[in-house]
């Protein structure tokens, strides 16, 4: 394994100092392949097999790049490759949020994000450990629902204790609302979307009524091996 990933990490270097030019065939789609690279495929959860695959990715979107119009089909062609119940949830809350906010990440940004929830078991147990004592406080609700996404599929939680630990650390009034309502759900995605809905929806009747705005949590929250 360690030979296969030295091999691909050399033929990566090689690509990117002298990168192929791309040839009129290839086709502007989310799904398209190249003649020399082939396509990596889906991840499919294997953490064993990721450093392999994800290398093989890269050179494949190197030598591929000019078939990419914008940021956009360049996320969307990695993050559908992302598959299981943890790459595909990170991938789907992270398609989800690009789509809300309308802002796509690039190429060199995305590269960042994924290794950085993928990396060894120290940093998802640090993830586990962290979303238990995250409580929203006087963070703005879009702040604290997707840092708390981020978080639950960093620690790889499941389901059902994700949505029961949204419920807890989320802001009392927002919770109240959701159960009055009845509007809760045991589904994360949707247990997430109704949170902010009813969260966007306090904040601004507070702010009409002149109690102030939400903030940023200043809690300092260190990752394994961070300095002060």
């Amino acid at each position: 394994m360690r030979t296969q990933i030295a091999a691909l990490t050399s033929q990566l270097t090689e690509i990117q100092a002298n990168p192929p030019v791309a040839t009129p065939s290839v086709e502007k789609k989310f799904n398209k392949k190249v003649e020399v690279i082939a396509d990596p495929g889906a991840f499919e959860g294997d953490r064993a097999q990721f450093a392999k695959w994800w290398i093989k990715l890269q050179i494949w979107v190197k030598a591929n790049w000019d078939a990419f119009a914008h940021d956009v089909e360049v996320a969307t062609a990695v993050l559908s490759r992302l598959k299981g119940p943890v790459a595909g949830r990170y991938a789907q809350v992270q398609l989800q949020e690009c789509y809300t906010a309308g802002v796509w990440p690039t190429w060199d940004n995305l590269k960042i994000e994924i290794k950085k929830y993928f990396k060894p078991q120290a940093e998802r147990d640090w993830a586990g450990q962290q979303i238990h004592s995250f409580k929203q406080g006087n963070m703005r609700t879009d702040d604290f629902v997707t840092r708390f996404l981020a978080l639950s599929i960093q620690g790889g939680l499941g389901n059902e204790h994700a949505v029961e630990l949204l419920e807890h650390n989320v802001n009392p009034c927002i919770a109240e609302q959701i159960y009055l309502q009845d509007t809760r759900s045991d589904n994360l995605a949707l247990a997430a979307e109704e949170v902010r809905q009813v969260g966007r929806a306090i904040e601004l009747y507070t702010m009409h009524q002149g109690g102030g705005s939400t903030k940023q949590n200043n809690t300092s929250q260190r990752r394994p091996g961070s300095s002060n």
